[in-house]
């Protein structure tokens, strides 16, 4: 009985929807075009009739062309770049040269990084760039679910089980969280419980954790700096509460953009100073 009216309610839902695109169609949120999502798109994280069978993870490329087709048409999400191999095995910046093995990039080698692996799903380009800047500048915060997805798909995409205990957004100083009104980090690993439940994967073990790391120092806008001016602007602008959150513990750091690196870098400064056993860092997007 259960199971009928869950397929009674899926199949209301795609007619609401129909519906809905019919009188109000959706609008792309980089050319403005009017289009339809495809039926085989429109169910977001997966589009199989049984509700009973979890959808496993799709890969990245997939998976951002299912979770955007809410914002982007198809002219647009077809221009998203997946990060692919071969990459940096520490930062995870893609190498031009499409040849040969992950290795260590020149900057990982010249300067070693606070924390273990860097990964991202995307390629920080046009298309996400506009996307990301919606989201986190102009309040479209329906964005951060199928942003959300797309983040925990890359997380069981480059993270074994038992990989991470605690995960952490990076934080912003309440100045700035009273300005915009939200932490954008904290809403892309929100929803990942309720999401994993699809994924046919346990997320229990792991701790979501919100102010353990905090912001003690307000510091310019990072994009308006240069590589050394934001590694000099993010130094000890961090500190911990709940320490004992994070001793002995694999952490992960959550943000939006990885782009010279500094931001996550003295967080895991921070973080392993402070008893964490290691560091990694995961992003929506990859500055190259």
């Amino acid at each position: 009985m259960i199971q009928r009216r869950q397929v009674l309610s899926n199949q209301f839902y795609r007619l609401y929807q129909i519906f809905q695109e019919a009188v109000f169609p959706p609008k792309c949120l980089v050319c403005n075009a009017f289009y339809r999502i495809p039926e085989h798109r429109r169910c977001g994280i997966s589009s199989r009739s049984d509700p009973t069978e979890a959808a496993w993870p799709l890969s990245i490329r997939d998976q951002a062309q299912i979770s955007l087709s809410a914002c982007l048409c198809p002219d647009c999400l077809a221009e998203l770049t997946p990060v692919e191999s071969p990459i940096c095995i520490c930062c995870g910046i893609p190498f031009q040269s499409r040849q040969g093995p992950d290795h260590y990039c020149g900057a990982c080698i010249a300067s070693g990084k606070k924390f273990g692996i860097a990964r991202a799903p995307l390629v920080y380009d046009r298309i996400i760039t506009e996307v990301i800047h919606c989201f986190k500048y102009r309040g479209k915060v329906q964005w951060a679910r199928p942003l959300s997805e797309l983040l925990l798909v890359a997380f069981l995409t480059f993270w074994e089980k038992g990989g991470i205990d605690v995960v952490l957004p990076v934080p912003l100083h309440p100045s700035r969280i009273r300005m915009r009104g939200f932490n954008q980090a904290y809403l892309l690993i929100r929803s990942w419980p309720g999401l994993a439940a699809h994924y046919s994967c346990d997320l229990s073990h792991i701790r979501i954790e919100r102010d353990v790391l905090i912001r003690t120092m307000p510091t310019t806008p990072q994009s308006a700096l240069d590589r050394t001016q934001r590694a000099r602007n993010i130094k000890n602008a961090f500190g911990l509460d709940r320490q004992e959150v994070i001793v002995g513990k694999k952490i992960l750091l959550i943000d939006d953009v990885y782009t010279t690196g500094a931001t996550v870098n003295e967080c895991g400064r921070l973080l392993l100073s402070r008893g964490a056993q290691k560091v990694d860092v995961l992003t929506l997007a990859r500055a190259v």
